[in-house]
């Protein structure tokens, strides 16, 4: 009998270190949750929604537009054109918004080297657009008048320009197919032409003045 107790004794003081474990883990959940507690009313709920977007940004699948947007964006940076080229992506587009001084002499339709240069990496990434996306080539001017023995007012300037960037791109027929040219013309600026007071604001104007290729 002695040796069956003895043998009980130690099965239970064996087990002793078991209690002394579960009771530690305890107070470290309860620091946990009284940490968090605290720190909870630190925390705004846009910092919660700003980490779940992130989230799920990095857990989708990158779409065609992503992509573009990630390539231009790329190109843009090695050509150290961020203040003449912008990109952005909206819900179902990605634009590339390119200054007149970056593809045109002031009031022409003719390219210049470089802008014919910018165009041609530009055709390479297009020809990656796959259906049913489509390529619009969008022409803007300011609200400055035309009217030369080739140009009738800024719409046909617009539209020439347009017209220029889609040859200068080159694209393959698949592509080309589903390329689409307008003209707007003054009639759609990023920014006002004039003040209130009528005065013109010519820094506006020159952003005012461009092509932007819509992928869509």
């Amino acid at each position: 009998m002695s040796g069956q107790k003895r043998g009980n004794s130690n099965a239970e003081g064996e087990f002793l270190w078991l209690v002394s474990l579960s009771d530690l883990m305890i107070l470290l959940f309860v620091f946990f949750v009284v940490m968090v507690s605290i720190s909870y009313k630190k925390i705004r709920k846009s910092d919660f929604e700003s980490f779940a977007a992130s989230l799920r940004h990095e857990q989708a699948p990158k779409s065609p537009l992503d992509q573009v947007e990630s390539q231009v964006k790329k190109l843009v940076q090695d050509r150290a054109l961020e203040k003449e080229v912008s990109v952005a992506q909206t819900d179902d587009a990605v634009l590339i918004a390119i200054n007149e001084q970056v593809l045109f002499p002031s009031a022409e339709y003719r390219l210049n080297g470089n802008g014919t240069a910018l165009l041609q990496q530009l055709a390479t990434i297009l020809e990656t657009v796959p259906e049913p996306y489509r390529v619009g080539i969008e022409g803007h001017t300011d609200d400055v008048p035309v009217h030369t023995s080739s140009i009738q007012d800024n719409w046909a300037l617009a539209a020439m320009r347009a017209h220029s960037v889609l040859r200068a791109l080159g694209l393959s027929p698949s592509v080309l197919r589903r390329t689409i040219l307008m003209s707007y013309g003054e009639m759609q600026p990023v920014a006002p032409n004039r003040a209130p007071s009528g005065e013109a604001i010519n820094e506006n104007r020159s952003k005012n003045r461009r092509v932007t290729l819509r992928i869509f």
